[in-house]
């Protein structure tokens, strides 16, 4: 029987295939059988990634040979990219989940929502709307702040850079304090340290930016104006835009800096790439899928994970030992597994794909890619890489960058960034308990270990083991570090 069997340089003709090369439209249309007949040609998996070298060796029948982009022995990759239906099951199991307890209560004769979350975040609002008016206030004044520095002629190194970064020290603390002092309801202090990390991101490029063209500019007018140096040229390129439409100082308006306060992105550049108009069907759908979503958000929370928290604190109240302690955090960290990963999964698209495209689309701001496939990420490098662009983008640009051309280390500025990452986290946490116990911070640190791992020989071409590694410790670090702050 092995004999049969065409060796591995056999020719198509060996195999059964046809070698011949009439044109399809000259041949005579293939005779068919009367019963039903499946025809099996070769093609890989849709969703497997070990078949990317197989091929189409037959056409398709009934002459269907491109309907799906591929011709006969044409390579077609097994990485499909269409999970739009995927992607509507998920919102419809997310509706049914939350549904389940409503009807349940209903059913019971139970308050169907209480609704304490929503009556929580109602107070205080004026002194919230007040703190963001200042908040945005003081970003706003930085464009006198440059104004200043190009008209006077002030150095910015060293002079404008150690008044700066004195400037940004003193406003995080200040809002921290600010924080500690009025003690809101935890939802407008998460909702205001974000912000502030936000509006200290766009202050610090806006100003670092204007501030170092400052001084390229100061080193243009030292030119006599009839030089046409490579040094001149040099200059005027470094104070023109990308896109070649504003050059340094035209940018310093009162409208420019208003628009580097809503557009997506928090590394200023002199001007953007914008789309032709303002898309409004599309405005609206996404403003009514951030209102869908936020429902369903508060309602997985109300239903799923505030009676988890509830009976943790009521569990972590009494009396108990160490043992205990464990056996309480390990249990909650089980249970709050599915509900914080889906509720962190919905945060995301709330921010990522709705609220910064509902920005971008106001704007006009012709950059929408704020995420990557983090979900193929294979290392916890990509992962920080891939899932928050903007932030990405800020921190390569004005933390990573700077450092590794002080340090002449990349891996030291690596390692440094994430420093500097991992306490903003824990700042974060800590304005969330109203206390500093460093957790968020460890667990952050303790990736430049994993990354170490993940980056030897042995391990970094297993993409398979890697995606399963960065999906488990997302899963259970986040569940974990949630229920490390609950319970201690």
């Amino acid at each position: 029987m092995l004999d049969i069997i065409p060796t591995a340089d056999a020719t198509p003709l060996d195999w059964g295939c046809s070698t011949t090369t009439i044109p399809l439209s000259n041949r005579s249309p293939p005779r068919r059988h009367k019963y039903p007949t499946i025809e099996y040609i070769i093609r890989p998996s849709i969703f497997s990634s070990y078949d990317d070298d197989i091929c189409i060796t037959q056409p398709v029948p009934c002459g269907n040979e491109t309907s799906h982009g591929f011709k006969p022995g044409q390579p077609r990759s097994a990485k499909y990219t269409d999970f739009s239906g995927f992607y509507v099951g998920f919102w419809l199991m997310l509706v049914s989940m939350v549904m389940q307890p409503l009807i349940k209560r209903w059913n019971d004769g139970d308050v169907v929502l209480e609704l304490k979350l929503v009556r929580l975040s109602m107070t205080r609002l004026q002194e919230l709307a007040a703190a963001e008016i200042v908040l945005n206030s003081i970003t706003f004044s930085c464009l006198w702040w440059q104004l200043a520095v190009f008209k006077w002629g002030i150095l910015w190194s060293p002079y404008g850079r150690i008044f700066q970064s004195a400037f940004e020290i003193g406003f995080l603390i200040s809002s921290v304090s600010w924080l500690t002092y009025i003690d809101w309801p935890w939802p407008h202090s998460i909702f205001f340290i974000l912000h502030t990390v936000v509006h200290l991101m766009k202050i610090h490029s806006y100003c670092f930016y204007n501030g170092y063209l400052s001084g390229i500019y100061q080193q243009l007018q030292k030119l006599p104006s009839n030089s046409l140096s490579d040094l001149r040229e040099q200059l005027i390129f470094e104070l023109t835009s990308p896109l070649g439409n504003v050059r340094y100082p035209a940018n310093l308006t009162i409208g420019n800096t208003i628009d580097w306060l809503l557009v997506p992105s928090v590394c200023y550049e002199l001007e953007y790439p914008r789309v032709p108009r303002i898309r409004r069907s599309v405005l609206i759908k996404r403003i009514l899928g951030l209102i869908t979503s936020i429902v369903i958000f508060y309602l997985q929370v109300e239903f799923y994970i505030m009676p988890v928290i509830s009976h943790a604190q009521s569990a972590i109240s009494k009396p108990h030992s160490r043992v205990t302690t464990i056996r309480i955090l390990l249990s909650t960290t089980l249970q709050l597994m599915c509900p914080i990963v889906t509720s962190c999964c919905l945060a995301f698209v709330i921010i990522w794909e709705l609220v910064l495209n509902i920005s971008a689309e106001i704007t006009r701001f012709g950059d929408r890619l704020f995420y990557a496939d983090f979900w193929n990420a294979v290392n916890q490098s990509d992962l920080a890489r891939m899932w928050n662009l903007p932030v990405h983008h800020f921190l390569w640009r004005h933390i990573y960058s700077p450092l590794s051309h002080a340090t002449h280390s990349k891996t030291h500025a690596m390692r440094l960034t994430f420093f500097v990452s991992a306490l903003v986290h824990e700042l974060v946490a800590c304005v969330a308990v109203r206390k500093w116990k460093g957790w968020l911070f460890t667990l952050q640190l303790a990736q430049l270990g994993m990354i170490a791992v993940q980056m030897m020989d042995r391990v970094r071409d297993k993409r398979l083991y890697g995606k399963i590694f960065v999906w488990t410790s997302f899963i259970f670090g986040v569940s974990l570090n949630f229920a490390i702050y609950l319970v201690t």
